[in-house]
């Protein structure tokens, strides 16, 4: 088991994907500004195409794609597990109730591991409960950053 260490970061673009054939978009693209390591206009560069999973999505969806994306590219990968074998250990995966986590692509992919996969959603609501950082530091945060951004 690998403790204390941090999966790759799974970055989502709400973007057209590149047309079929061509590796990145044009010129003004996100795709373009990664596949070519560019600054963005802030000035800052993506991780490198190495050291992250990027995916692009027209829309967030709840189809089920992305959540099985992640399952397969981080998730069991960071935790070493091959599709094809079963580890010695058991895993714990805990998810928000976003419909995309329990779309039916979704569980019958993960019905298949459940030898050694708990799949787990939180019901909806209980960030309260289960985030304290999330009601006691984010709130005060996320209203700073909301009345600074009405402000502008």
């Amino acid at each position: 088991i690998i403790l204390h260490s941090k999966a790759p970061p799974y970055l989502i673009f709400k973007a057209a994907p590149p047309k079929n054939g061509e590796v990145c978009g044009g010129k003004n693209t996100v795709t373009y500004t990664i596949h070519h390591n560019l600054p963005d206009r802030w000035g800052n560069h993506f991780p490198p195409k190495e050291e992250c999973i990027i995916t692009v999505s027209k829309t967030a969806n709840s189809s089920g794609a992305l959540t099985l994306d992640i399952t397969n590219k981080v998730f069991l990968p960071f935790l070493g597990i091959n599709q094809d074998e079963t580890p010695d250990h058991s895993l714990l995966i805990l998810l928000d109730d976003f419909k995309g986590h329990s779309a039916k692509e979704v569980k019958e992919r993960t019905l298949t591991m459940t030898e050694f996969l708990w799949w787990e959603i939180m019901a909806g609501g209980i960030t309260p409960k289960a985030q304290p950082l999330d009601v006691l530091i984010n709130k005060i945060f996320k209203g700073y950053f909301r009345d600074l951004f009405e402000s502008w």
